[in-house]
């Protein structure tokens, strides 16, 4: 039996919108020690798939068979697994842990960037897939364009023919310090965007102004990274603020606001407000996180966090720790 244990990723953001140097997108991102999956593989008379999110392992099962074939039947179990469409990357990790677990069953020699491919992930951001080989903080490089967005058949904003069978390239891998906690809190509302929806409304996007990019990308290189690898949670949260602020007002016209709905604005403020060096959304949310530093400063803010969701209809809360190792895959 082979077992695949991973956990979710916290993204801080996109990069680049705009395009005109010929690659789009490129993400920020950071893994974290929970919510954690556990997937156990076996061969089995047919495929057979149990456990959770029956429906989403099929699919990803079914396409990796599609690609490569399976002599002979399996079972595949889920365990425990991330909350679905709330900003954590569940999707990216189950069709890796998927593709991993029969990659090793049926005793072939597959890349995670090849798994990644097959299973149709990091169409956009490759944080996901990077964390599940390694770990860590995450800086990747977006796609590169095929057309020129000089050429006028092309539409405006987002819909451009990107570079197809590539995963985002990983530019900057870090480890986090270790104590470094991550307060998230996942409000009972509105899920995030996935799936047609979340094409749907990149395809509304209009492209964003180079200017916004580039007060972006310097506020990352000078400011963020340095803090990451010297270590000043201070600097660090600044940045995350700043490029969270920036981020979110662009994808104001497609999620109705800077954050993905109005209880999401107002738990980062009380997040802000309680002590955390910086906060913000994950993804399309609903999740959002605050970072601080220090056990007792993570209960604090973790246990503040609890009363005041409790007044805002409720949810859950979780302290996480960075993840500073890629996937745990083991025979048993």
């Amino acid at each position: 039996m082979i077992e695949v244990r991973t956990c979710a990723r916290l993204h801080l953001g996109l990069l680049d919108n705009n395009g005109d140097q010929g690659r789009l997108y490129g993400s920020i991102g950071l893994a974290v020690d929970r919510p954690r999956l556990v997937l156990r593989a076996e061969k089995a008379d047919r495929l057979r798939i149990e456990g959770l999110e029956a429906e989403r392992v099929g699919i990803y099962a079914q396409r990796f068979i599609h690609r490569y074939g399976l002599p002979e039947g399996v079972r595949l179990n889920l365990l425990a697994g991330i909350p679905a469409h709330v900003g954590l990357g569940s999707g990216t990790q189950i069709a890796l842990a998927v593709g991993t677990a029969l990659a090793r069953l049926a005793d072939l020699r597959i890349s995670t960037q090849e798994i990644a491919i097959t299973m149709e992930r990091g169409a956009r951001s490759g944080i996901g897939i990077a964390t599940f080989r390694r770990g860590g903080f995450v800086l990747d490089g977006g796609h590169r364009i095929l057309s020129s967005p000089a050429d006028s058949s092309i539409a405006q904003g987002q819909n451009r023919r990107l570079e197809k069978n590539r995963i985002p390239p990983v530019l900057f891998q870090h480890s986090l310090p270790k104590d470094w906690f991550f307060v998230t809190v996942i409000a009972d509302t509105d899920k995030g965007f996935s799936g047609e929806r979340e094409n749907s409304a990149f395809r509304d996007l209009p492209a964003a102004p180079a200017s916004l990019v580039e007060k972006i990308s310097r506020l990352l290189l000078m400011k963020m990274l340095p803090a990451l690898v010297e270590e000043d949670i201070l600097d660090f949260g600044q940045a995350l603020i700043g490029i969270q602020r920036m981020a979110g007002d662009f994808f104001a016209s497609v999620q109705g606001g800077r954050f993905s709905n109005p209880i999401s604005d107002r738990l980062i403020d009380f997040l802000l407000g309680a002590g955390a060096a910086g906060a913000g959304q994950s993804s399309w949310g609903p999740a959002v996180y605050g970072v601080v530093e220090g056990k007792s400063q993570a209960l604090q803010l973790l246990n503040a966090a609890k009363d005041f969701l409790a007044g805002l209809g409720g949810g859950r809360v979780f302290c996480m720790r960075p993840q500073n190792r890629g996937a745990l895959v083991r025979c048993i």
